[in-house]
C-alpha cells in the first residue's frame, strides 16, 4: 500500500514537471534520492522523462543522447523548476474547452489558423491538426487520460474522459 502511495507521489510530480516541460523553454528537474543525493537535468523540448513498466524512471537527454534509469524505490521526491518560461502574453490568451472533455474540445483565441499537438504525458504525439479558434477538435479516439495540447505559442493541460 506504502509503495502504491509513493508512486501515486511519484506519477503526480511527473505529470507536473512534464506541464512544466512542455511549457517551458527550459526547465530544471531535480531527483531527490532516498540517500540524501540529487540529480539535476536541464530539460528542454527534445528530452523526455518516462516510466519502464512499473517500477523504473527513465530520463533521456537528446543533446548527449544520453538515457539514465531510476529505481521508483530510490527516489524520495522529484521537483521542476522553470528557468524560462512562456510570456504571460501566450498564457492568458488561449484556452480550451470544455475540460474534463469526452470527445471534442475547443480552441479558443487563436490566431489564424495554427498547427496543435496533442502528446501523451510519455511525450508521444498523438493527434496533429491544423485548427483555428473555436474550431473542434475531435479528440474521441483517444483513450482516457491526461495530455499536453501544444499551440506554436503555449502548452495546455487537457483531462480526457
Amino acid at each position: 500500500m506504502k509503495h502504491l502511495f509513493q508512486r501515486g507521489l511519484l506519477l503526480l510530480a511527473l505529470t507536473v514537471g512534464l506541464l512544466f516541460h512542455l511549457s517551458a523553454q527550459s526547465t530544471l528537474m531535480t531527483i531527490h534520492m532516498n540517500d540524501g543525493t540529487e540529480r539535476n537535468y536541464y530539460m528542454s523540448e527534445d528530452d523526455r522523462v518516462y516510466f519502464e513498466g512499473n517500477d523504473i524512471l527513465v530520463v533521456e537527454i537528446a543533446v548527449n543522447a544520453k538515457a539514465e534509469r531510476y529505481n521508483l524505490a530510490d527516489i524520495r521526491k522529484i521537483t521542476c523548476n522553470e528557468t524560462e518560461g512562456v510570456s504571460e502574453e501566450a498564457d492568458a490568451s488561449v484556452f480550451l474547452s470544455p475540460n474534463p472533455v469526452h470527445d471534442k474540445v475547443m480552441l479558443h483565441n487563436l490566431s489564424g489558423i495554427q498547427p496543435v499537438g496533442i502528446y501523451a504525458l510519455d511525450g508521444r504525439m498523438v493527434k496533429s491538426v491544423e485548427v483555428t479558434a473555436d474550431q473542434f477538435i475531435d479528440i474521441s479516439d483517444l483513450p482516457v487520460g491526461l495530455y499536453l495540447v501544444k499551440t506554436e505559442r503555449q502548452t495546455l493541460k487537457m483531462i480526457k474522459l
